[in-house]
């Protein structure tokens, strides 16, 4: 497991997460699930708040680990390849928490965007 991080950039030789690589990662596969999700509700906010809440309240040491299955699932629910490097960060419970992190506040980003442009 840890070579595999390694390899990939997202633990530092210290041991470290890297938190620059994981925003990289957390950008690359929000950018094309927001604009799923933005597709698939037609833009439905009440629905997209709920998604945002779910991001944000259950990404805890207790329940990090099943967000992140969660948000893998509804990837595949809305025909998108989860990338490996992403699917890498479920190996580390700091890696995985500081992703889902990145995530919610880029999908959070992203809607705002969408938003504002449909006024």
């Amino acid at each position: 497991m840890k070579n595999t991080l390694l390899g990939r950039g997202i633990l530092l030789p210290t041991g470290e997460i890297s938190k620059d690589k994981i925003n990289l990662v957390a950008g690359a596969v929000t950018q094309p699930f927001a604009e799923m999700v933005w597709a698939t509700t037609g833009g439905d906010w009440g629905t997209i708040n709920r998604l945002t809440e779910i991001l944000v309240t259950m990404n805890t040491t207790e329940d990090g680990g099943k967000l992140f299955k969660t948000v893998q699932m509804l990837y595949g629910l809305l025909g998108l390849r989860f990338s490996e490097e992403a699917a890498a960060m479920g190996l580390h419970p700091e890696a995985t928490q500081y992703f889902l992190f990145s995530f919610a506040a880029d999908f959070g980003e992203i809607m705002q965007e969408y938003k504002s442009e449909e006024k």
